[in-house]
């Protein structure tokens, strides 16, 4: 499950990922795509028996088209106990100011 939601500097992806380590997260971003897959393995051992799955076991990926909104190389992401924090901080706007003119 992802929850999105935004602010004046940033829009946020929080994305439930239970059972998936850093290591086999993987976070891409091609041509304003923004790609992020994952694999949760199985945590039983051989000789156990499933009686309860309520999470998916195995592959998986979700995009998201970024807007030129978003200033991706500004873009980190953060792990922690099975949540993604994915900030997206938005492009500054130019702030108006005095140009000085310089004489010749």
């Amino acid at each position: 499950d992802v929850d999105i939601f935004e602010n004046e500097k940033e829009i946020v992806l929080l994305a439930d990922i239970p059972g998936v380590k850093a290591e086999d997260l993987s976070i891409d971003l091609r041509e304003n795509t923004l790609s992020i897959s994952g694999e949760v393995t199985p945590f039983e051992n051989a000789n156990e028996e499933d009686i309860v799955i309520e999470y998916e076991i195995g592959r998986y990926v979700r995009q998201f088209s970024l807007s030129e909104v978003i200033d991706q190389g500004k873009i980190d992401a953060k792990l922690d106990n099975g949540v993604l924090l994915l900030p997206l901080p938005k492009v500054e706007k130019a702030a108006p100011r005095k140009i000085a003119v310089n004489a010749a």
